[in-house]
Order: structure tokens, then C-alpha cells, then sequence
């Protein structure tokens, strides 16, 4: 089994477990149990929701990393193009005075 597939199992698990825990204990009605025992229910709500947190962090640094890379594809078609354009440039740029040499030819 892959990092990425034990990964996903626990995610799951969590989430079942998480959901159930959440069903049991739904703070409108025990909204007093919770308020008298409140230590007991962060130790399972704070450590859910810091492995929360840093699951959407892993998927936003996921997305920027996805386009960092597509901002690095694109730097090196720029980099591409532009080196055309300036080989096209001078290129012109020649037969340009090779035309102003023809013509300059033609009238004297």
C-alpha cells in the first residue's frame, strides 16, 4: 500500500469516525454535557480539526505548486518566442538594408 492510498484509508476513517463522534454528541443537544466535560471533548475535537486544517493546507500548496509549474512552462515559451522574435528582427532588419541598398542602387 501506497503513502498516498494509507493516506486516503485513514482519511476516510477519520471521517466516518468523525461523523459518527459528531451524530453522538450534536452540541444542541448536549450542549450541557459538553459544557461540564469540555477538556474530554476537546481532546478528541481539537486534534480532528488541526489534521483538517492541515489537509486543505496540503491541498492548497498542492494547487500552488501546480501553478508554479504551469507559470514555469509558460516563462520558458516566452523565453522561447521571444529569442524567434529577435532572431526574425534581425533577420528583417537585413533584408530591410539589402533593399535600401537595391533601391539606393537603382537611383543613382
Amino acid at each position: 500500500m501506497t503513502v498516498y492510498e494509507r493516506d486516503n484509508k485513514m482519511s476516510d476513517i477519520a471521517s466516518i469516525a468523525a461523523e459518527a463522534f459528531s451524530e453522538t454528541y450534536d452540541p444542541a443537544t448536549n450542549e450541557q454535557r459538553i459544557k461540564s466535560s469540555s477538556q474530554d471533548f476537546l481532546k478528541y475535537t481539537i486534534p480532528y480539526l488541526t489534521v483538517r486544517a492541515l489537509h486543505r493546507q496540503e491541498k492548497a500548496l498542492d494547487r500552488q505548486e501546480k501553478a508554479l509549474k504551469s507559470l514555469e512552462a509558460d516563462s520558458r515559451w516566452i523565453k522561447f518566442l521571444t529569442i524567434v522574435l529577435v532572431i526574425l528582427t534581425a533577420v528583417l532588419a537585413y533584408y530591410a538594408l539589402r533593399l535600401d541598398a537595391v533601391i539606393h542602387s537603382l537611383t543613382h
